[in-house]
């Protein structure tokens, strides 16, 4: 009986979005139990909206952003949206450690959050940054329930690194490849650490951290010295000193790929950085 009403739930939902598409407004949830319930069944993400009346800002996406037809459009069809007064629920604002509004949190169907964005967007804005997130939530939803029963899981662990990292979810991403490298199947396959460790090298220079992305491309050509992924741990180490303006450090590294790595892809690769470089 308690299925068959989530049933009914969720098609009231996807009715709901489809009308609210049509409508020009969308259908916010003000309880993210019930949020999270609709969400689950269909294997959506939650967008949640933390707002206040005090909030001039949280005025300003309500009345003037959350009705744009684009808007309306992407977070009806893609999202299970969800607004939060800061004020009375307090619970959920701690919860989610949001400390300033407008903040926008973009979470798996369980509400575990991957993604946050403090501080007004204008409709193109948010309409670019939507449509750029994942919609469907099925694998996510998958892995995150393997590690609410056992929260040292590497292969969920590992598995929600790569997944957010396909996403674009570049600094989610690595918090879950941190997780598994502390795990003894990381700890014990080196060539599982080397691609965890590259895969955050490179998440690191998504996010233009260049400090951090040395420090693991270093990591990697010190422990794996006979890789055959050494060419493009010396690409990534020439990429984050081009992004930190360490222009001779970055050549020394770009030209030692092109050298000793002729042909490769990697090689390939530098030689456009470099070409920039000059």
């Amino acid at each position: 009986m308690r299925r068959m009403g989530l049933r009914i739930a969720i098609f009231l939902f996807s009715l709901n979005g489809l009308l609210a598409a049509d409508s020009g407004v969308i259908s916010w949830y003000k309880d993210i139990e019930q949020a999270s319930a609709a969400a689950r069944e269909a294997n959506k993400p939650m967008l949640l909206d933390f707002w206040a009346d005090w909030c001039v800002a949280c005025w300003v996406m309500k009345n003037s952003v959350y009705t744009e037809a684009g808007v309306v459009e992407v977070v009806s069809k893609k999202f299970v949206p969800v607004q939060i007064d800061f004020d009375k629920q307090e619970r959920l604002a701690r919860k989610y450690n949001v400390a300033s509004l407008p903040t926008i949190l973009f979470t798996d169907s369980y509400g575990t959050e991957l993604f946050r964005h403090e501080g007004i967007l204008d409709a193109e804005e948010i309409t670019e940054l939507l449509k750029a997130l994942p919609g469907d939530m099925a694998r996510i939803n998958r892995l995150h329930q393997v590690l609410a029963e056992d929260k040292g899981n590497f292969e969920a662990l590992e598995g929600l690194g790569r997944e957010l990292r396909e996403a674009g979810l570049y600094l989610r991403s690595n918090q879950y490849y941190s997780r598994a490298l502390k795990t003894d199947p990381a700890k014990k396959e080196p060539r599982q650490r080397e691609q965890i460790l590259a895969a955050m090298g490179w998440n690191y220079i998504e996010l233009r951290e260049s400090k951090e992305a040395a420090k693991v491309f270093e990591r990697c050509a010190k422990e794996f010295p006979n890789s055959e992924s050494k060419p493009t741990f010396l690409l990534g180490l020439g990429q984050a000193y081009a992004l930190a303006d360490a222009d001779d450090k970055a050549r020394k590294f770009l030209n030692a790929v092109v050298s000793q790595y002729p042909n490769s892809d990697a090689a390939r690769r530098a030689e456009r950085i470099l070409s920039e470089l000059r």
